[in-house]
């Protein structure tokens, strides 16, 4: 079960500690000194230490000192006598994990062990999933290294080496770029990387959350606040407390929803819906765009004072397309990544595959390059080909000023023209030419707004929903 190790220089007492906590399953190791036990702790990790406070030659206390140190991942408990109880709670202040109070009844040693004991488990399951979260959303996660990619690792870098993210009111951040460009993982990494790394990650899909229930969903509501609040809620900004809370597609919150971020950025507190008490947070702040937020300024959709307060650090991502080579490093990287996950032998891209890659637009960015390659290895032979990748929509050449043409022209003459590709592009020049009203867009299509919709996520496009953003 445990390795334990007993510091009591009772001789008695010690060998009756061990053989109880032997009989509860544990391999139990007994000296009557703290020289002794340092000796022995220079070739053994302990999971438990019971340290008594009085000892001969160096007590208690200063063999705390010394394994606080040199084994930090030894939970230690002290004993000591009732009248030394001031002593055992400046142990603890040093580092000790319990204490015990003597004359101690077994059934309190055994009882003490096993609680410090599960909860040494705990706190090592977590570490290990805090360490499995940094090596999962780490800087290393972030493949490529074109010129602005390579610029955003390094505002990454900067923000970790300064540490000004555990500071009360750390610099907010902002991360513009096309749906699929990485915009989450890049967040995360500011987050994993970051001295924030052990509190929580709060994301949150600002377009996904219901109208009606943003505010409280973020700031929280008390009992009673409206008809289904039957009970006390704490909004996501206070779960993020301490931590980052990622404010994903943040342009499609309303107007006054964005005031009071403003204001809770400003002032660092906030205040629960039905509550006239405002609570301090303290939150890392990264709010990410697909869209151009100055544009969205100018339209009146994002306010100009909560765009400048989370643009103290802004870090945009290219689009696939000009990401010139790490196109080819991503797509080798998700073969192998889909290939060992269906347990199969890498297959490569040949030649053609590897020039469609290139012709393509890939509006969905990476996630639709990771998607796309995901479909091609269960559907093609040894190597991936051309045939099982996305074709270029075929249009008519751009006329002289620029403006696209009215109609979609396809030539057979060159090849298939997936019916996929024409959907797609119909569809993008509806919400162009209905600028991005989704309702007006399936006028001009004639079809319902749930179908339109359907496709808009079918083909990772983006729109903005009637009276508010998508």
């Amino acid at each position: 079960m445990a390795l334990i190790l007993i510091v009591e220089d009772e001789v008695v007492l010690g060998k009756t500690f061990k053989a109880s906590l032997v009989d509860d399953g544990h391999t139990v190791h007994w000296v009557p000194s703290a020289e002794e036990a340092q000796e022995w702790l220079a070739d053994h990790q302990v999971d438990l230490a019971l340290v008594d406070v009085r000892l001969p030659g160096i007590d208690g206390v200063e063999l705390l000192r010394s394994m606080v140190e040199t084994h930090p991942d030894t939970t230690v408990v002290m004993m000591t006598a009732h009248g030394d109880v001031q002593t055992a709670v400046q142990a603890m202040k040093l580092g000790a994990a319990d204490f015990l109070i003597k004359p101690v009844d077994l059934d309190a040693v055994s009882l003490v062990a096993e609680r410090n004991l599960k909860h040494r488990r705990m706190t090592q399951r977590w570490k290990h999933e805090q360490k499995s979260r940094t090596q999962a959303f780490g800087l290393h996660q972030i493949i490529g290294d074109c010129a602005k990619i390579e610029k955003a690792k390094a505002w990454v870098r900067r923000m970790s080496d300064l540490g000004v993210a555990a500071t009360e009111r750390p610099p907010n951040v902002l991360i513009t770029g096309e749906t699929g460009t990485g915009k989450d993982l890049l967040a995360k990494a500011f987050h994993y990387e970051g001295p924030r790394a052990e509190a929580p990650f709060v994301h949150v899909n600002c377009g996904a959350l219901p109208e009606s229930l943003v505010e409280s969903e973020l700031f929280g509501h008390t009992k009673g606040a409206f008809t289904d609040a039957r009970s006390s809620k704490r909004g996501l900004f206070e779960v993020a407390d301490q931590g980052t809370l990622f404010l994903d597609e943040i342009g499609a919150l309303a107007l006054p929803l964005q005031a009071k971020i403003l204001t809770a950025i400003e002032t660092g507190n906030i205040r629960p819906v039905g509550s006239e008490d405002e609570r301090p947070v303290n939150v890392q702040l990264i709010a990410a765009m697909n869209q151009d937020p100055e544009r969205w300024v100018k339209e009146g959709k994002l306010r100009g004072d909560l765009y400048h307060r989370l643009r103290v650090i802004h870090v945009h991502l290219p689009p696939l397309r000009e990401r010139g080579p790490d196109l080819y490093v991503l797509a080798d990287h998700f073969l192998r990544l889909h290939c060992a996950k269906f347990g199969m032998p890498l297959k490569p891209l040949d030649a053609a595959a590897k020039k469609a890659l290139r012709a393509y637009h890939w509006p969905g960015n990476v996630r639709e390059l990771c998607h796309r390659l995901e479909s091609a290895i269960l559907l093609c032979g040894d190597t991936v080909e051309a045939e099982f990748l996305p074709q270029p929509t075929r249009r008519m050449n751009t006329p002289p000023g620029g403006q696209e043409s009215e109609y979609i022209a396809t030539d057979f003459s060159r090849g298939p023209v997936p019916l996929e590709s024409v959907e797609r592009e119909l569809i993008r020049r509806a919400l162009t030419a209905s600028r991005q009203n989704v309702s007006r867009a399936a006028d001009l299509l004639s079809i319902s707004r749930d179908a339109l919709r359907y496709r808009i996520d079918k083909y990772s496009l983006t729109s903005t929903r009637n009276g508010g953003s998508r």
